[in-house]
């Protein structure tokens, strides 16, 4: 097959090899050098194809995509500042190991190199957070390049995807001269038929294969004696499998809310049951750590000196703020667990107590009291039937992680603990899964409402605890030592998020009692459009609140 141009040939290879190669999902903003992308892209009927005006939304919206659909998914933007608008996204991405492929288009490389308008090096913009660079360009006429691009493409999401290093994303240039449409004469530029032919390989086989990690010897481990607590956080694992594997050995298992574990063989109130650190009986031999534990942190900062801790992940990739590692292991979980010793008798059940004991005392305390907090409003979401929840940073994340109790993915962008793309990660993730809640501060949803801007909408819903600012700053040292506190700390926005929703044609629910964020959810779950529940905390109640349910809890330890 010939093509009008070389622009036009090369667009509609890179295209094929990325369907070839598993992309299916592309989010795009509109743009005069990426033309002969974007038409590729919305000529092909295997590729859903979203258009957003904000490049930087855009790419959040395409990392929700991938997060949830596990796939790797394209953001293309044209040339100049709009790719500089991709870096929060792609540093989101490198961070939690998601396979997102930034597809830039770009003008011709003596224009770059002369400074011409809408001109970068896009190459530096990206570099040093994607697995993978390839800067290509259309030829000239007398230039076969099909297999060189073919090729490019194939390695490339080869290693967005993870072979030989971890999954993460990558970035494809391209630099177009024109005419960028599919025609010889644009009715400036003209140009030759493209003349050489354009096919891919057999069967719609990618160009070529993908390298595979061979799998690590197995390490030698300390002696994690018989009380071995293991810690699971976010990562690439099957969760199920290495849940499977601790109740099998009788070991103590604490989860966060992002590893999507729950039920009866997990404590999920650990950070209420460490509110001082390791009750006696509680306190481990050793300590098991797979995934990211992020965002809590008092499990590392109860584990006493000398007590062996073992890190665990697939690509060798640790989370150790407090450098209370002892060794990190690269291998699958699950291997590692089964080579665990016996476990004194009664040691699992000790924590399973344990964490029923307080979460009965918190959650009996959260029922009686009236107005809303971050706890309370966590709390509610266990009573929901959602498919999918995806969670602010801040304390959004930190209250789901102490409160939500049911299982269930849980997605969150805490690579790197942004509360930039909020909305448009959420709106990608609900974009795969219907009944998708998305639980928010304030802040975190109206920096991103420019997601908001995008077509094909899923009926996500979005629940926002709205304290009127940075409620989280409450609880740090500046709020006791900072002067002019509220102003250079907690910004209140001071906007009503009904006229918000309003300018953005979303439906939107004032919610006053859980009762009512509950029922107000379950039916938002039938509309097609997204809808916002405002909850109102006032910051002063949620502070004694907090402070309450650690009271609490240390009342309960005594009697663990």
């Amino acid at each position: 097959m010939t093509h009008p141009n070389p622009a036009t040939a090369i667009a509609a290879v890179l295209v094929d090899e990325m369907i070839r190669g598993g992309v299916r999902k592309v989010v795009a903003s509109p743009g005069s050098r990426s033309t002969a992308l974007l038409l590729a892209f919305a000529s092909r009927p295997e590729i859903h194809l979203a258009m957003h005006i904000d490049e930087r939304s855009a790419a959040f919206r395409a990392l929700g995509l991938s997060l949830a659909a596990g796939e790797p998914v394209a953001v293309l933007t044209t040339s100049g500042s709009a790719v500089a608008n991709l870096l929060p996204a792609v540093v989101e991405a490198e961070r939690s190991l998601v396979p997102l492929l930034s597809i830039t288009a770009d003008r011709p490389a003596e224009l770059v190199r002369r400074r011409a308008n809408q001109t970068m090096d896009h190459l530096a913009v990206l570099a040093g957070f994607v697995r993978s660079q390839v800067s290509l360009a259309a030829p000239a006429i007398d230039i076969d390049g099909n297999a060189m691009w073919r090729d490019s493409v194939a390695q490339t999401i080869s290693a967005a995807l993870g072979g030989e290093h971890p999954p993460g994303p990558v970035h494809i240039n391209v630099a177009f001269e024109e005419p960028t449409l599919p025609v010889q004469d644009d009715g400036r530029t003209r140009s030759d038929p493209y003349p050489f032919e354009t096919s891919g390989a057999e069967a719609g086989m990618p160009w070529s294969r993908p390298q595979t990690r061979l799998p690590s010897p197995a390490p030698e481990l300390p002696d994690l004696g018989d009380r071995v607590l293991v810690a699971i956080g976010h990562g690439d694992f099957d969760p199920d499998l290495v849940c499977s594997a601790a109740v099998r050995k009788g070991v103590a298992i604490v989860a966060t809310s992002r590893s999507g574990l729950g039920g009866s063989d997990v404590v999920r109130g650990y950070h209420h049951v460490l509110v001082d650190g390791f009750p006696p009986d509680l306190e481990p031999t050793g300590v098991v750590v797979i995934g990211d534990l992020n965002p809590s942190d008092r499990i590392f900062a109860s584990i006493s000196i000398g007590t062996p801790v073992v890190h665990v992940d697939r690509w060798g990739i640790f989370s150790d703020p407090f450098g209370s590692m002892t060794v990190g292991v690269k291998v699958t979980p699950d291997s590692i667990l089964a080579r665990l010793g016996s476990q004194r008798e009664g040691w699992s059940q000790s924590w399973l107590d344990a964490n029923s004991t307080i979460r009965m005392a918190t959650s009996t305390y959260l029922a009686s009291i009236s107005g809303f907090s971050g706890a309370s409003l966590a709390s509610t979401l266990n009573s929901v039937d959602w498919e999918t929840l995806v969670v602010a940073s801040s304390l959004a994340a930190r209250d789901i992680d102490a409160h939500l109790d049911r299982p269930g993915p849980v997605f969150s962008n805490r690579g790197v603990s942004g509360i930039d793309g909020f909305v448009s990660t959420a709106i990608g993730v609900g974009s795969i899964y219907p009944r998708t809640v998305a639980y928010t501060g304030d802040l975190s949803f109206i920096y991103d409402t420019n997601g908001f801007l995008g077509e094909k909408l899923p009926g996500t819903v979005f629940l926002v605890m709205d304290n009127n600012g940075g409620g989280l700053f409450d609880l740090l040292p500046q709020a006791l030592l900072s002067p002019d506190f509220e102003r250079l700390f907690v910004t209140p926005p001071n906007r009503q998020l009904s006229l918000l929703a309003a300018y953005h044609g979303l439906a939107f629910v004032e919610a006053e009692t859980p009762t009512e964020v509950i029922a107000a959810i379950e039916s938002s779950f039938l509309k097609t459009g997204p809808t916002v529940i405002r909850a109102a905390v006032d910051r002063d109640h949620d502070v004694r609140v907090r402070g309450e349910l650690d009271r609490l809890a240390r009342q309960t330890r005594p009697s663990i």
